[in-house]
C-alpha cells in the first residue's frame, strides 16, 4: 500500500471516481455494443438465434444500416475539416497566427490526423461516442526536442470520461481515465519501478475492480487540479497575483487557477506523475446526439448513435426476411401426386420430369374398386409463396429505417422527373445529408477542442531554437527556424525570418470546412477550361488571354512539356532585382549625376588646365564603371541588365569627351565639345 497519506487519499479518490464513472457509463457502453451488433449484420439476440436454429428455422438478416453509415462517414472523408487559428490579442498577430496554423498542419501531417479524426467520427456515428488524444513524443532517438502528435484511440470503451460535464464539447471535464489491462508479466516488464509486485489478498479486496488473478488494470488518470487565489489590479492598470509592498490595490477578486496532472496507477500505487501543459484534458471526446430524459425523477443524459432508433425496424426486417425464406422452404419438393401404380408404365420418364423435357408422360389407368370409376390423372400441387405481401412489408421497414436515420424515404420531385442536372443532383445529395448533419456539427466541436489543446501546448513543446517544416495550404512545405535569439534575414530571400513562439499570444480556434486542395485545383482547372473556351466573347486584352491559356495548361499537370508550352504562350515576368544590386545601381545613378554636373562646370575653364582638373573626375568615372559592372554580375533580371548597359554607355561617352592626362604633351589638344546634359537615371525596379 502507498507509504504517504497524500498518495493514499489520491488513490482512494481514483478508485471512487473509477467506480462512479463505470456505473454512469455502463448503459451507454451496452447500447453501443448492441448498435455495433446491428451494424455488423447480426441483430438477433443469442436466445432467439439459438431457439430458431434448434428448431431448424432460418435466422437471416438483410443489412440496410451499413449503406447509410458509410454515406455519412464518406461524406466527411470527401470534405475534410481543418483547424483554423486567428489572432485574439495578447501580442498575437496575423504572422503568429499563420505560424501556428502552419505548425498545426505539420502536426496533422506527421500524425496522419485525418485517419485519426475519421476513426473517432465513425465510432461516434456507429456507437454514439469516440475519442482521440493529443500527446507528445521525442523528435528522434538522438534529440531532447519534442513534438506534438495526434493519436488514435480505436476502442472508445478504453476511456471513462467525466460523466458530470455540462458543456456541449465536454471541455469542463474535471477528470478522465484511459484504461489498459495488462497481463501481470507485461505489467512488471513495463513498470519495473513498481513497489508492489506481488498483490496480496488485501490488495485484491481493496482494488477488486483493478486486479485479478491474471491481469492488472493500468490507467492514466487525468485530473484538473484547482487552487484558489486572489487577483489584484493596481492604479497603473496592471494586474498581478501577488501584493506589492507599499501599494494598495484598486480592485481585488478571487480566482481559481487550474493545472493539468497525469497520474499512471494500478489502483493501489501511483506509478508515474507528470504535470502537463494547458488546462484542457487532452483526450478529445467525439460525442453524438445528446438528450436528457427523466429517469427516477432525475434528469439523465443519453447518447444516441445514427443507428440507435433504426434498430427496431431493422429487427422487423430481419424477422420478415426469415419468415419469407421459411415460407419458401414450405414449397413441396414433389411436383406430382397420383395413386399407387399410376407411375409404373413410364417410371424413368416420371423420375426425370423435373430435369429433362419429355414429349409426353404416360400414367396407368387405375379403377376405383369401390365405385368402378377410373381414378383421375396425377395432378401437380400448386403452391405460390406470398412473396408480394412480404416485399410490401419489407419496403415499409426500409422506409422506417430511413426515417429513423433522418433520410427522406420519399422521392423528391427531381428524382420523380428523372432530372440529372448538377443542381438537381446536388439538391438530392443535400437532402440526404442534412438528416445526419448534427453528427458533423459534433465532429466540428471536437475538432475545435483538439485545436485549443494543441494551441495551448505549442509554446511549451516548441520552446527551443530548431528548424521545422511548415505545411502550406497547397500541400507544399517550407523550412523555417523558430525561437532564434535575434531577428535575422533569410539568406535566400533577404526577408525577415524571425519566428518566435510566444507563450503570451492569444489565438482563437475555429474549424474550416471545404474541399481539399486537390478538389479545389480540379474545380479551378474546369473553370479555366470553360473560360478559355469563351475568350473570344469576353472583353479581355490579348496579354491577359495568353496568361489565362498558359495557366490552364499548367493546371493540367502535363509535366515538363506542359510547362514549356505555357512558357512559350506567356513568357515569365522578369525577376525582381536583388536588394543589394538595387542599392548599387542607385548609388551609380547618383554618381553619374554628380559627375555630369561637375563636367558642365568645367566646360568654361581654360583648356590648358582641363586635363589637371579632370583627373579626379576621370578616376571617379572609371570607379563608377567598375561598380556598375560588379552590380551587373549580381543582377539576374533583364530589366536590370538593360539599365546597366545604358549607364556604362553614358560613362564611356563622358570619358571620350575628356582629355587623357596621360597623353603626350606635344599632342594637339582635342577640340573641347560642350558637356552633355545631366543623364536621368532609368527607373529602378522595386
Amino acid at each position: 500500500m502507498p507509504e504517504n497519506r497524500r498518495d493514499a487519499a489520491l488513490l482512494e479518490e481514483i478508485r471512487e471516481r473509477y467506480r462512479y464513472a463505470s456505473d454512469m457509463w455502463r448503459e451507454a457502453r451496452e447500447e453501443r455494443a448492441t448498435d455495433l451488433r446491428y451494424i455488423c449484420g447480426d441483430p438477433w439476440e443469442e436466445a432467439d438465434r439459438r431457439a430458431r436454429q434448434d428448431a431448424g428455422r432460418p435466422c437471416i438478416n438483410h443489412d440496410e444500416l451499413g449503406q447509410y453509415v458509410n454515406a455519412c462517414v464518406n461524406n466527411l472523408r470527401q470534405n475534410p475539416r481543418a483547424i483554423q487559428i486567428e489572432p485574439a490579442g495578447g501580442g498575437a498577430s496575423e504572422k503568429t497566427a499563420a505560424l501556428r496554423q502552419g505548425l498545426i498542419r505539420s502536426i496533422e501531417y506527421r500524425s496522419q490526423a485525418q485517419s485519426v479524426y475519421l476513426t473517432a467520427f465513425q465510432n461516434m456515428v456507429e456507437g454514439s461516442y469516440g475519442f482521440a488524444r493529443i500527446s507528445r513524443r521525442y523528435v528522434s532517438d538522438d534529440s531532447f526536442d519534442q513534438e506534438i502528435v495526434i493519436r488514435n484511440i480505436p476502442n472508445p470503451d478504453a476511456v471513462l470520461f467525466d460523466p458530470d460535464c455540462k458543456e456541449a464539447d465536454w471541455s469542463d471535464a474535471q477528470y478522465c481515465f484511459v484504461l489498459d489491462p495488462l497481463a501481470k508479466d507485461e505489467f512488471l516488464r513495463r513498470f519495473p519501478q513498481a513497489q508492489v509486485r506481488d498483490f496480496s489478498a488485501e490488495d485484491l479486496r481493496v482494488a477488486k475492480d483493478w486486479l485479478s488473478d491474471r491481469t492488472v488494470l493500468v490507467a492514466e488518470y487525468w485530473k484538473i487540479e484547482t487552487t484558489s487565489g486572489r487577483l489584484y489590479q493596481w492604479a497603473d492598470g496592471t494586474v498581478s497575483s501577488s501584493l506589492r509592498e507599499g501599494e494598495t490595490p484598486v480592485r481585488v477578486r478571487m480566482v481559481e487557477r487550474k493545472r493539468l496532472v497525469q497520474y499512471v496507477t494500478n489502483g493501489i500505487e501511483i506509478l508515474e506523475t507528470t504535470e502537463q501543459p494547458g488546462r484542457l484534458i487532452p483526450i478529445v471526446p467525439f460525442i453524438g446526439l445528446q438528450r436528457y430524459v427523466m429517469e427516477g425523477g432525475t434528469p439523465k443524459r443519453k447518447l444516441f448513435s445514427l443507428v440507435r432508433l433504426a434498430r427496431d425496424p431493422q429487427m422487423s426486417l430481419a424477422y420478415l426476411c426469415s419468415q419469407q425464406m421459411e415460407e419458401a422452404g414450405l414449397s413441396p419438393k414433389v411436383p406430382y401426386v397420383g395413386y399407387k401404380g399410376q407411375f409404373e408404365s413410364d417410371a424413368e420418364a416420371w423420375e426425370t420430369a423435373t430435369k429433362i423435357p419429355h414429349a409426353y408422360l404416360q400414367a396407368d389407368p387405375i379403377v376405383d374398386a369401390a365405385t368402378g370409376q377410373i381414378l383421375p390423372l396425377p395432378r401437380r400441387e400448386p403452391f405460390t409463396p406470398n412473396f408480394a405481401a412480404y416485399e410490401i412489408a419489407k419496403d415499409s421497414c426500409r422506409r422506417a429505417i430511413q426515417a429513423a436515420m433522418g433520410i427522406s424515404p420519399l422521392p423528391t420531385a427531381a428524382q420523380r422527373n428523372n432530372e440529372k442536372s448538377g443542381v438537381a443532383l446536388e439538391r438530392i445529395q443535400t437532402q440526404q445529408e442534412i438528416g445526419s448533419f448534427h453528427f458533423v456539427d459534433a465532429f466540428d466541436r471536437a475538432l475545435a477542442y483538439a485545436g485549443r489543446v494543441i494551441e495551448s501546448w505549442i509554446p511549451v513543446v516548441y520552446d527551443t531554437e530548431r528548424e521545422i517544416a511548415l505545411h502550406q495550404p497547397d500541400e507544399s512545405r517550407r523550412l523555417i527556424t523558430i525561437n532564434t535569439p535575434e531577428p535575422y534575414l533569410d539568406p535566400r530571400t533577404n526577408a525577415p525570418a524571425h519566428y518566435p513562439v510566444a507563450a503570451t499570444a492569444d489565438h482563437d480556434v475555429t474549424v474550416a470546412t471545404g474541399p481539399s486542395y486537390q478538389s479545389q485545383r480540379e474545380a479551378a482547372a474546369e473553370f479555366l477550361d470553360l473560360l478559355v473556351s469563351k475568350l473570344g466573347m469576353l472583353p479581355i486584352p490579348p496579354p491577359a488571354q495568353a496568361k489565362l491559356l498558359a495557366l490552364a495548361i499548367q493546371m493540367r499537370n502535363l509535366g515538363p512539356k506542359g510547362d514549356e508550352m505555357a512558357e512559350i504562350i506567356s513568357p515569365p515576368e522578369p525577376q525582381a532585382m536583388p536588394p543589394a544590386a538595387q542599392a548599387q545601381l542607385n548609388q551609380a545613378h547618383q554618381m553619374i549625376q554628380q559627375l555630369t554636373g561637375a563636367l558642365n562646370q568645367l566646360a568654361g575653364r581654360l583648356e590648358a588646365k582641363l586635363p589637371e582638373l579632370a583627373m579626379k573626375e576621370r578616376i571617379a568615372l572609371i570607379n563608377a564603371k567598375a561598380g556598375i559592372l560588379e552590380a551587373a554580375l549580381k543582377a539576374k533580371s533583364q530589366e536590370a541588365m538593360l539599365a546597366f548597359e545604358k549607364d556604362i554607355e553614358q560613362i564611356d561617352r563622358i570619358l571620350s569627351l575628356m582629355p587623357d592626362p596621360g597623353a603626350e604633351s606635344e599632342a594637339a589638344p582635342a577640340t573641347r565639345a560642350s558637356a552633355p546634359p545631366a543623364a536621368q537615371p532609368p527607373p529602378v525596379q522595386q
